[in-house]
């Protein structure tokens, strides 16, 4: 009887432990559960708070990039027309005349005397003439810095038309050297106003700016008539 109920007993403390042991096993899985949902929780919210942060400093680089590109287009836009304009004015100090040789002896209208060329041109066509170029290669090296500067942050179709447009205004000005024929320097003068066209449209793409772009002058273009 003593030994039944020793039986008894030891299944019964046996029982007990088992039941300590699965009550610590599930506390310690529980904690374990909860511990991990925590951490879990924690990472998730610094994932999704990093994630924010990426959004608001995208947003906010794109918002700086576009007002720079808009500011530097402006920029370039507004010193292409102004120079385009006063070589288109000192141009009409050019003949019209065909001559093999623009200016005997010289390449260049700079290195003329100041007296001018007989039967080329006189002291003060000379003058004017040679004040626009200085002052055109003067506005093309400010007008080369913005264009660097557009290189840097402008899009490719952006880029490409500053490029095009700051040589069409070289070439411009080139004619204006040379002495060349009123009609081949109206011509480059020309060719300025379109590529001016070309970047405006470029730079309105980039800026997602929707409709149709407008000429800033209303001069009329060398396709309706031929200048005097």
């Amino acid at each position: 009887m003593r030994d039944t109920n020793g039986h008894a007993l030891r299944r019964d403390v046996d029982n007990w432990n088992d039941r300590l042991v699965n009550d610590s096993t599930v506390q310690v899985v529980v904690a374990s559960v909860g511990v991990a949902g925590t951490l879990a929780a924690a990472l998730l919210t610094q994932l999704l708070a990093a994630r924010a942060e990426r959004k608001r400093r995208l947003a906010e680089d794109h918002s700086r990039w576009l007002a720079d590109r808009l500011r530097l287009g402006a920029r370039f836009l507004a010193g292409s027309l102004s120079l385009e304009r006063d070589l288109w004015s000192a141009a009409a100090q050019l003949d019209r005349d065909e001559r093999q040789i623009r200016m005997p002896g010289y390449t260049t209208i700079l290195l003329t005397p100041e007296e001018g060329i007989p039967e080329v041109f006189d002291e003060h066509t000379r003058g004017i003439i040679v004040e626009a170029v200085e002052d055109a290669f003067a506005r093309l090296d400010a007008l080369e810095e913005t264009a660097a500067e557009i290189a840097l942050v402008g899009t490719t179709e952006e880029v490409s038309a500053a490029r095009s447009l700051h040589e069409a205004l070289w070439d411009a000005a080139g004619s204006l050297e040379s002495y060349a024929p009123f009609d081949v320097a109206a011509d480059a003068v020309e060719r300025a106003r379109a590529a001016r066209d070309a970047f405006a449209r470029a730079a309105r793409a980039g800026l997602r700016t929707g409709g149709d772009v407008f000429t800033l002058d209303g001069r009329p273009r060398r396709s309706e008539g031929r200048a005097p």
